[in-house]
């Protein structure tokens, strides 16, 4: 299956550098462990407790990350297959900086909030929605989601997937 292989790397390499950034950016900014980055992920699931978590749970949170990353990145495939990428560099730098944009605000707006009232279902918590990200997480998700996204699906779309902008 063609398709395939640019989604499992695209996905790889986004998961390893989204991942990478968040836990720089949380060391910097709160001075978080890694193990807590991951931990926080897993409690969109679990909900807070999650932060209390040991090894399994910052290790549920590793796969939930990698599973996301792979998602975004065969969505963006199967938008590539309807809406060919540009066929000059700047062009598909742009369409992977606003298809970062686009996971950012997803994330950010949608994703949270839908998390919040799924698990108000099972762990019987009140619905709770506070934007969570900021500046930086916008920042990591132009450079390290969906510019990687673009660059992986350039390099492996065949020329005539390719219009030119």
């Amino acid at each position: 299956m063609k398709s395939l292989k640019p989604i499992l790397y695209a996905g790889a390499l986004v998961g390893v550098l989204d991942i990478t950034a968040a836990c720089i950016n949380a060391r910097i900014a709160y001075g978080f462990p890694p193990a807590r980055v991951l931990k926080g992920v897993a409690s969109g699931l679990l909900g807070r407790g999650a932060l209390e978590g040991g090894f399994a749970t910052a290790a549920l949170g590793l796969m939930m990350h990698f599973t996301m990353a792979v998602t975004v990145a065969t969505i963006f495939y199967a938008l590539s297959r309807r809406l060919p990428l540009p066929k000059k560099l700047a062009g598909v730098v742009a369409v992977g900086m606003l298809y970062g944009a686009a996971v950012f605000a997803v994330n950010n707006f949608g994703t949270a909030g839908i998390m919040s009232w799924v698990r108000s279902l099972y762990l019987h918590t009140p619905v709770l929605f506070k934007p969570p990200m900021g500046w930086s997480q916008l920042v990591i998700h132009l450079f390290c989601v969906g510019l990687p996204i673009a660059l992986v699906m350039h390099r492996f779309a065949p020329a005539a997937a390719r219009v030119d902008r």
